[in-house]
């Protein structure tokens, strides 16, 4: 078995907590299992963690790194106590850590796969463990379903032609910044206001109102930061409560009646990409003085990455494979109201958070 690396000075223990959700397994009509997850009379379920399994985490965690550097200390179940399906397991750690060094050293994909669970890791300096102040989110796939442009593009019908820069951005011809601009450029000439018809297109993720208001009585700041565009990030923040929306500014064409895109994105504007989402979280905790360790960030693509590795708890949900390979933690639950899980509120809490 491999060791973690002993830390160099004898400084305080640090605190490792390890959540485990139970995977969604499918049920048909008679209550068996199913590998068909597209079933009209399909029954999604989550089944209890055993007893077995947390046992094997604790040892595993334990019996992983040199003599008396990793102390187990206590497990929680989080959701029902008899039949839980989330358990909190935390750690005294005197080892230097990286959560990327917990995943590959103890091949913690290995046990996940075995054990059918997803487990999230958080390091903190001791407990209880502090409050998140702030919490920013990506727009597209993440707070919704949708990927906006591929919508724009449906209802304008420039499909093939959003599609053919996608491809040339995935083989790597094309940066975010170019592929962004090679995209706007196609919406020359459409409606100023066809953000009005996608507004009943798009559909709001499940558990995120419920998820936003549960942080809105924590006292937690919220941020979209989207690599789309401002029209549907001003109204997300509207429908969830967002404190911040952040994304692409497009310009329209003045000369025209009525009012039309211009294919130009404003140049008085940054485009939001990767730098500039982990530049904003940087300067949005900044200004409500709040320590980046007292953050958390949620997002699905890979211009997420920079802000997921910046804050204090960063989760790809539900995230592109890539993005689950690199990204800190990675959650694929059905609904993000279990981010509230991470910061240690038991399903009852929850239930009376979010009523």
């Amino acid at each position: 078995m491999e060791t973690l690396p002993p830390r160099t000075t004898t400084s305080q223990s640090a605190i490792l907590i390890a959540t485990l959700f139970a995977k969604t397994i499918l049920l048909d009509a008679a209550g068996a299992a199913g590998p068909v997850l597209s079933r009209s009379n399909a029954i999604r379920t989550r089944p209890g963690i055993s007893l077995d399994c947390q046992t094997a985490m604790a040892a595993l965690l334990s019996s992983s790194s040199p003599p008396g550097t990793m102390i187990y200390r206590t497990t929680r179940a989080l959701s029902a106590p008899d039949h839980p399906s989330v358990v909190e397991l935390t750690f005294s750690a005197l080892v230097d850590l990286s959560i990327s060094t917990i995943r590959q050293k103890l091949r913690i994909q290995a046990f996940e796969s075995t054990w059918n669970i997803e487990i999230v890791f958080q390091l903190i300096p001791a407990l209880p463990r502090p409050p998140f102040k702030l919490a920013v989110f990506d727009m597209d796939s993440t707070l919704i379903n949708q990927e906006v442009i591929d919508e724009l593009a449906r209802t304008i019908g420039i499909e093939s032609a959003v599609s053919a820069i996608t491809a040339r951005a995935m083989n790597g011809e094309l940066d975010f910044s170019e592929s962004l601009k090679a995209r706007v450029a196609l919406l020359k000439g459409v409606r100023a206001d066809v953000w009005e018809d996608l507004k009943g297109v798009i559909t709001i993720a499940d558990g995120a109102r419920e998820l936003c208001r549960a942080l809105k009585k924590l006292g937690v700041k919220m941020a979209v930061l989207s690599g789309g565009f401002t029209p549907l990030a001003e109204w997300l923040k509207w429908q969830l409560g967002l404190d911040y929306a952040v994304a692409n500014h497009l310009l329209t064409d003045p000369t025209t009646t009525p009012p039309t895109l211009s294919g130009l994105l404003s140049p008085t504007h940054p485009i939001i990409d990767a730098t500039q989402k982990g530049l904003l979280l940087h300067s949005i905790a900044a200004s409500n003085n709040i320590p980046l360790s007292s953050t958390m960030a949620v997002g699905d693509g890979a211009n997420d990455l920079l802000m997921l590795h910046a804050a204090g708890l960063g989760v790809a949900f539900r995230a592109k494979e890539r993005v689950q390979r690199e990204a800190p933690n990675r959650l694929n639950s059905d609904s993000l109201v279990d981010i509230l899980y991470l910061l240690g509120y038991t399903k009852s809490e929850i239930d009376e958070l979010i009523s």
